[in-house]
């Protein structure tokens, strides 16, 4: 029996809120249909009776296991409830296809849609009015 065994985080999915109306998602691990489903109710419910301007979602520390359809699902479900103005999606740059997808997505719903590698970056593009 070997000496290391790798283990899962507790909880893949956090959610964060602040002052200026932005809604923090962030996740890890290995990203699943279920664990984006999950994220996103979580990220709708947390958003609930809020004015929210914007969402930042950040996904460095993920490994993708998802259908895209999933990713469509997810934002849609994020885009229909909470009406933000502006999402930004923190990851590193191998990334194109899913966010080419959740930025079509969002432009259905006329939300603006943008990449970043770093927070805080993304952050100052969320808080601009």
């Amino acid at each position: 029996m070997p000496l290391v065994h790798k283990t899962h985080d507790a909880d893949p999915v956090r959610i964060e809120t602040d002052i200026h109306g932005i809604l923090t998602l962030r996740l890890s691990g290995e990203l699943t249909g279920e664990v984006l489903r999950d994220a996103a109710e979580r990220l709708v419910a947390a958003g609930q009776g809020r004015r929210v301007t914007g969402v930042l979602i950040e996904t460095i520390d993920t490994s993708i296991a998802y259908e895209i359809a999933d990713v469509v699902s997810a934002i849609e479900m994020i885009m229909d409830e909470l009406s933000p103005r502006r999402c930004a999606h923190v990851s590193h740059g191998e990334r194109t296809r899913p966010y080419m997808v959740m930025e079509s997505t969002a432009r259905a719903f006329a939300v603006k849609l943008q990449p970043f590698a770093c927070e805080t970056e993304a952050r100052a593009w969320l808080l601009q009015r």
